[in-house]
């Protein structure tokens, strides 16, 4: 007989790891209506039962905005408030602290540190994403909205992520109405077309329209089953009581 066995022991392999869900959202320089639409996803969540926190490393940790960085410094975790708002915090010090420090272990590190959320979505570059989640079973998601450019950043980031991780993304278009969805819908059928003929390889998209308070709900909830579980590093951090509010929502760590 294996010591640990007993009746149950073949089912505990099923069971999923406990951890908060992770979603890599890609960011670029020039993105700005994504921002809001990444909003709008996280509120989606956030009112669907999920504590959502979005973690966004295109923007800086300073003393009277904190964030991720402030949380690891300390070696606590953040707890939400239990409000319908979802948080958001900078994290660009944060994600490079973890990247140089951790190496291998950065995400259960960052698990840790956000391990009461139910659902994290990090708006962060390619070249952080690639760090953290290049061994992990996870669909960085691109966010398209219409504009001139829409197209032309969508395809950087998708070719730029296959040029550092092997990572399979998506592709969401948010649409501002429905007359808007059949040139968004084009548009993406044009950048699937152009990434199988020029990277070898075509992106899952889905095109919703944003007025539409139930498909965004549909989108959300789509996306995370492209997150993946990340389960906190085994030596736990000490907590310290501490308070902050960031320019966007409050958060306590305890």
């Amino acid at each position: 007989m294996w010591p640990d066995a007993h009746q149950g022991a073949g089912l505990l392999g099923f069971v999923p790891e406990q951890g908060p869900r992770l979603l890599p959202v890609l960011c670029h320089p020039g993105a700005t209506l994504e921002l809001e639409v990444l909003w709008q996803l996280a509120r989606t969540l956030q009112d669907a039962g999920y504590g959502t926190l979005v973690l966004d490393a295109s923007a800086t940790e300073r003393a009277a905005e904190p964030g991720l960085a402030q949380w690891l410094q300390v070696r606590t975790d953040a707890r939400p408030e239990g409000g319908r708002e979802f948080a958001v915090v900078p994290a660009a010090q944060g994600m490079a602290d973890l990247v140089a420090r951790a190496g291998a272990r950065a995400l259960e590190h960052l698990a840790d540190a956000v391990q009461h959320f139910s659902m994290v979505l990090l708006y962060a570059p390619p070249v952080r994403v690639a760090a953290l989640f290049a061994d992990r079973c996870v669909s960085p998601l691109v966010l398209n909205v219409p504009g001139d450019a829409a197209l032309l950043r969508s395809y950087a980031l998708l070719k730029r992520m296959m040029n550092l991780a092997p990572l399979p993304c998506a592709v969401a278009g948010v649409a501002w109405g429905p007359d808007d969805l059949h040139a968004l819908r084009n548009t993406l059928q044009m950048l699937r077309q152009r990434c199988q003929q020029w990277l070898g390889a075509s992106p899952r998209t889905v095109a919703v329209d944003g007025s539409d308070e139930e498909a965004l709900g549909t989108l959300a909830l789509q996306l995370m089953e492209g997150a993946c579980t990340a389960r906190a590093a085994p030596t736990r951090l000490a907590h310290v009581p501490q308070g902050a509010v960031t320019r966007y929502h409050a958060y306590s760590v305890v």
